[in-house]
């Protein structure tokens, strides 16, 4: 059987300290629906790090060797039968589903219905970094009921990976009148190149968020939010 080089936690759950450059088997096509991608970026995500700790050992049951990462950019090497979207020598980037979990490796499989082509004008180190950032964000500003469009959103932690994405897209795809974030004093000169709209030096101000003036509060750093 073909192997690759993959990090991985070989018998137990760890802090970083423990991940193992190993050989393990490179995967194959065994499904009509798989994709197998060759691996060129992939990007290192808190959840990552969480779930190898075994921060969330008791939500789910994990196997080892235990792969880890979850964002991949590559090229296609392989199709299943019924794969119609792509084709080898695609460009593509996707968010592995937990079951395929593994995107620090030579390569990665997972079905077709979770990749898409790799925009030609970004990279693919680029194209690593989007997946599951901005999928956290669409998914968190499709919860709010109703339309956003006109309406004033708050997004804390513009800068942060969910957060940068939560800006644009709450601007440029849900239609947002005006979106309101937060930065370090450091940051806040960068947010012009992001939005042009509010920004809250975090350091100066106790009070973040009014629900008179915002309809929407998106917090992306996982803090509990009191409003006042």
């Amino acid at each position: 059987m073909p192997t690759m080089q993959a990090v991985i936690l070989p018998t137990t759950y760890s802090d970083p300290s423990g991940y193992q450059l190993s050989s393990v088997p490179r995967p194959e096509v065994t499904d009509p629906s798989d994709v197998v991608v060759r691996v060129h970026a992939s990007s290192i995500n808190p959840i990552d790090v969480k779930k190898a700790s075994g921060l969330m050992r008791l939500l789910a049951k994990d196997s080892f060797p235990f792969s880890i990462g979850y964002d991949v950019a590559g090229v296609v090497t392989a199709v299943g039968a019924s794969v119609t979207r792509f084709k080898v020598g695609d460009d593509v980037f996707l968010r592995l589903p937990d079951s395929h979990r593994g995107a620090w490796a030579e390569f990665a499989k997972c079905p077709e219905r979770f990749i898409a082509l790799k925009p030609k004008s970004i990279s693919m180190e680029e194209a690593a970094a989007i997946p599951l950032a901005a999928m956290t964000a669409l998914q968190g500003l499709r919860k709010y009921e109703g339309s956003l469009s006109g309406k004033t959103v708050f997004v804390s932690a513009g800068l942060s990976g969910t957060g940068s994405f939560a800006c644009q897209l709450a601007k440029n795809v849900f239609g947002a009148g005006k979106v309101i974030t937060t930065v370090s004093t450091s940051k806040v000169p960068k947010i012009p190149e992001l939005l042009g709209e509010g920004v809250v030096d975090q350091g100066r101000c106790a009070h973040l968020y009014n629900p008179a003036l915002q309809s929407l509060l998106l917090e992306v750093l996982g803090f509990s939010v009191e409003p006042f």
